[in-house]
């Protein structure tokens, strides 16, 4: 057996990585470390272990209740606080203090979650023993101690930073549990918790820390216009993301199980792009978050520093001389043959502008697409029908001569730094399960030439993810995920996919995941399937474009 390292060294009955790691969450940590301390602390002083403590002579002197505040003992509030009235109940303090205070340190740092819990205990203690005086309840002679009630109004402003469909899940189990106690047990303590939560629900949006996430996605839009982007850059617009700006740039990222997913390279001028990874770095530190770089480009990961691992593979297809001609594009040039024959036509449209019947024909062939598959439908850089009805976001549709739509494609605008659109991201691809069968083919054709036309560089046809060309000696990390998008290929089909893609003889671009350590590849690897698997945030049911400082822009949303 080989001696420990350095960093394992005993001392005492803990190594050394231990102590270090407590003194991590005690940093992290402060207000519920140091509470939990002082709630064993004295615990242990007056043997709350061994005897209840109404069998202490000091304990009318610390408890609060109806006679406490009567002999104007009001500061009883604070001093029954670090105590259980039995050794069981104690156990449940510590447990409750931990996880719900803890969680509301997590999610609102150190010094609102200190105001959290001192208003919901001294609400709840006082507003209880309010209730029981006005009342005439049977609970006018008791007394009670513990942190609880601030450890449920923690509880309550923590639903606020969930989301809405786990928030109101929360909430109905958080105010059944306050109130089949109050009805069942009917102890001071449950008076507590039920008035604590009932003031400390409404005030749940007041302690979010918004000011430190700017989550409007206009100013995103502006400096895309200003600085370009690249072909992931226009889902940093997408509702549910949360920004960190510079001077002259932003880095876009979600945030899932304590970890910040960032979308993309960052977006903004050479320099920014430099120094954008240090700085976020710092920010994630600040917001005690893990930072993970999600399909960036080479230069990215070289500024990142760190690791990497190959997540996707970008195909772009260059415009300049494209014509369809040659026996590598048969299948292309049968596609579009076989629309003509057929009636289909194509249109490159704002999806927004078109008629009712034609917007319901697109979410019906959307559902329907989605109601087939057999697993979870993925998100976070896939794109549905709500944001194809952007109207700076193109739509390529498949009609035949009846009005029936076939097929429909999304494509999101790519900027140069002039402001201009120089390429195009396919998003969403839909077709009717009865339709024109090779539709998909010939709208990404039919929509190649049409922005070739309008002088755009490329069109991408985004990221195939969990594959990699390179057959290469690759690290075990790389290894694993290339196993994983084999185990998963009969769900999803991504080596399909890229199959497919491969019929419009694009380049290939990778992707890269970076990331600081590989200690935290299980926390990001969580963060992304929760990023993939969540539901997406609402997004404003009018998409109206701003004015944006660089005409071309303008120009071309008006185009």
């Amino acid at each position: 057996m080989s001696p420990r390292s350095r960093a394992d060294t005993v001392v005492g009955v803990f190594t050394t990585k231990e102590i270090v790691r407590a003194g991590d969450l005690l940093r992290r940590y402060p207000f519920t470390a140091a509470g939990l301390a002082v709630i064993v602390t004295l615990g242990a002083v007056f043997r709350t272990f061994v005897t209840q403590v109404d069998q202490h002579s000091w304990a009318d002197r610390i408890s609060y209740g109806v006679p406490a505040f009567r002999d104007d003992r009001w500061w009883a509030v604070f001093t029954g606080a670090p105590f259980a009235i039995t050794p069981l109940c104690y156990v449940a303090v510590l447990g409750s203090f931990a996880a719900f205070v803890g969680l509301a340190e997590h999610r609102l740092g150190t010094a609102r979650t200190m105001i959290v819990w001192a208003v919901g205990h001294v609400a709840g203690v006082f507003g209880a023993i309010g209730l029981v005086d006005l009342t005439g309840s049977a609970l006018v002679s008791a007394v009670d101690v513990g942190p609880s009630g601030g450890a449920m109004a923690a509880a309550a402003v923590c639903t606020a930073t969930f989301a809405p469909r786990w928030r109101w899940r929360a909430r109905i189990a958080l105010i059944a549990y306050v109130v089949g106690s109050l009805v069942l047990v009917a102890h001071l303590a449950d008076v507590v918790h039920m008035v604590a939560v009932v003031v400390a629900l409404p005030l749940g949006p007041l302690f979010l820390r918004r000011a430190a996430r700017a989550t409007e996605a206009e100013p995103a839009v502006h400096q895309l216009a200003a600085h370009g982007g690249g072909t992931l850059s226009w889902m940093t617009t997408w509702p549910g993301t949360e920004y960190f700006h510079g001077t002259d740039g932003y880095v876009a990222y979600r945030r899932h199980a304590g970890v910040a997913v960032v979308v993309g390279d960052p977006v903004g001028s050479p320099r920014w792009q430099q120094a954008a990874p240090a700085l976020f770095a710092a920010h994630c530190d600040r917001e005690r978050l893990v930072p993970a770089w999600f399909s960036v480009g080479s230069a990215t990961v070289d500024a990142v520093g760190g690791h990497r691992l190959q997540v996707a593979e970008d195909t772009i297809v260059d415009l300049a001389g494209l014509e369809f001609r040659g026996k590598k594009w048969q299948d292309i040039r049968t596609a579009r043959n076989r629309a003509a024959k057929d009636g289909i036509a194509f249109r490159l449209v704002t999806l927004a502008d078109e008629p009712a019947s034609v917007r319901r024909q697109v979410r019906e062939i959307s559902a329907s697409w989605l109601a087939g598959k057999r697993t979870p439908e993925l998100r976070f850089t896939l794109g549905g029908v709500d944001q194809a009805m952007d109207p700076r976001v193109r739509v390529g549709l498949a009609i035949d001569e009846h009005g029936t739509v076939h097929g429909v494609t999304s494509w999101l605008p790519v900027f140069d730094d002039n402001g201009k659109p120089q390429g195009w991201t396919l998003d969403m691809m839909r077709r009717r399960a009865d339709g024109f069968r090779p539709v998909v083919e010939f709208l990404i054709a039919e929509a190649c030439l049409a922005f070739q036309a309008e002088g755009a560089a490329f069109v991408s046809l985004s990221g195939a993810p969990l594959v990699r060309t390179g057959d290469g000696p690759a690290p075990v990390g790389q290894r694993l995920l290339d196993r994983m998008g084999t185990v998963l290929e009969p769900l999803y089909g991504f080596h399909s996919l890229h199959a497919f893609k491969a019929k419009f003889q694009p380049r290939r671009v990778p992707l890269y995941l970076a990331y600081r350590s590989t200690a935290e590849l299980p926390r990001i690897g969580l963060a992304i399937l929760c990023a993939y698997m969540a539901k997406p945030a609402a997004a404003t049911p009018a998409f109206a474009p701003v004015p944006l400082t660089h005409p071309a822009v303008a120009a071309a949303q008006v185009a």
